[in-house]
C-alpha cells in the first residue's frame, strides 16, 4: 500500500515542478545583453568584490542575459543580439565613497563594531554605440559587530552586504528607467498642442 502513496506523490511533484519551470520560462526570455565594462574606486580593494556582485545583481534578473552563445568579436555579438531580439548594454560602475570605520562595543557586548557606509552609480552605454541609456544610484550605511579572532571574514561579510545592498538598490533604479523611459514629444506634436 506505501509503494502506491509514495510512487503518486512522486508522480504529482514532477507535474507541479515541470509545470512551475513552464510557467518561469515563458516568461523569462531575455530583453537585454549585457557586459560590464568599467568599475572606479578610490579604494582599489574593492573592485574585485564589486565586480563580482554586480554581476550577480544584473544577472539574477530574467530580461538580463551574458550569453551571446560563443560570439567573440564586436560584429558577431551585434548579429547574434539582431537574431535573438536583445538590446546590448555595457554597464559601468562608480563608487564614490566607501567607508569603513571602528567603534567601541555596543552597550552590553563585547565585540567591537565596523560602520561602513557606501554611495555608488550605475550607468549604461548602449553595445554597440556607447550612448548613454540608463542611470541608478543607490547607498548604504551598514554597522555590526565583529570578532577580533575572525576579523577578517566579519569585516568582509560586512563590505560585502553593504556593497551588495546598494548595487541592489541602483540596478532596480537603473531597471525601472530603463522600463518607463517615454521619448520626448515630436515637434509637430508641440507645435500642433499650441495651436
Amino acid at each position: 500500500m506505501q509503494i502506491p502513496r509514495v510512487a503518486a506523490l512522486a508522480g504529482i511533484l514532477t507535474v507541479t515542478t515541470s509545470f512551475v519551470g513552464r510557467a518561469s520560462g515563458d516568461g523569462a526570455k531575455p530583453k537585454y545583453y549585457f557586459t560590464i565594462s568599467n568599475i572606479t574606486s578610490e579604494d582599489k580593494t574593492i573592485i574585485s568584490l564589486a565586480r563580482e556582485l554586480l554581476a550577480k545583481e544584473i544577472s539574477a534578473r530574467s530580461e538580463f542575459t551574458q550569453d551571446l552563445g560563443g560570439a567573440e568579436d564586436e560584429a558577431a555579438a551585434f548579429a547574434e543580439m539582431k537574431k535573438r531580439g536583445l538590446r546590448g548594454f555595457q554597464v559601468n560602475l562608480r563608487i564614490m565613497t566607501f567607508k569603513q570605520e571602528i567603534k567601541p562595543p555596543a552597550p552590553g557586548r563585547r565585540d567591537r563594531q565596523m560602520a561602513i557606509q557606501v554611495k555608488l552609480g550605475v550607468y549604461g552605454t548602449t553595445y554597440p554605440g556607447g550612448k548613454l541609456n540608463f542611470t541608478g544610484d543607490g547607498e548604504a550605511s551598514l554597522t555590526g559587530d565583529f570578532s577580533d579572532r575572525r576579523m577578517e571574514s566579519d569585516v568582509e561579510n560586512l563590505r560585502k552586504t553593504a556593497l551588495a545592498s546598494a548595487l541592489k538598490q541602483a540596478v532596480s533604479t537603473a531597471v525601472d528607467k530603463m522600463s518607463t523611459a517615454t521619448l520626448p514629444d515630436s515637434p509637430r506634436r508641440k507645435k500642433h498642442k499650441a495651436k
